[in-house]
């Protein structure tokens, strides 16, 4: 039963960092895409007008959504400055749960920014955990140590 319940340190670290690196991925092929029209995407004039039509955003919150989406999902999967990444994600996907609506939760697209959010709610309460840049600096800091060698926690 004791294999069913426990998880070791390690394997709580793999998990967090495969759920970083994939929600960070999400959201930096999305960001990409309206910020520069990269993976198919329509570039930020485009994304500006429909943002302006589709939901009333100002181009302040259209630039701030789609910034924090093109770098927090670059800074979760690398796993540098993860939590204030992960707020910030946390944030852009509570206001995107909203804008889809609940009339059709699962069929109208709020689901899926609801899952997000969920997911950066842990990276929020878990931290990047070890296999991360915020690790390793945080384990440099502890032990005062300046050389530039890298070596994870795992």
């Amino acid at each position: 039963m004791k294999p069913l319940v426990e998880t070791s340190i390690k394997t709580l670290s793999l998990a967090i960092l495969l759920l970083r690196i994939m929600a960070g991925l999400i959201l930096f092929v999305a960001g990409a895409g309206k910020v520069l029209g990269w993976f198919g995407g329509f570039g930020i004039n485009a994304t500006l007008e429909m943002f302006k039509t589709g939901t009333q955003l100002s181009a302040f919150w259209t630039y701030l959504s789609c910034y924090t989406e093109f770098i927090g999902g670059l800074l979760i999967m690398i796993g540098f400055l993860t939590r204030p990444a992960a707020i910030a994600l946390f944030i852009n996907m509570l206001v995107a749960t909203y804008l889809a609506g609940f009339k059709n939760f699962f069929m109208g697209g709020a689901a899926y920014p609801c899952l997000l959010m969920v997911i950066f709610l842990v990276i929020i309460l878990s931290g990047p955990m070890t296999c991360s840049i915020d690790a390793v600096l945080a384990q440099k800091q502890k032990s005062g140590k300046t050389n530039s060698g890298f070596s994870m926690a795992f």
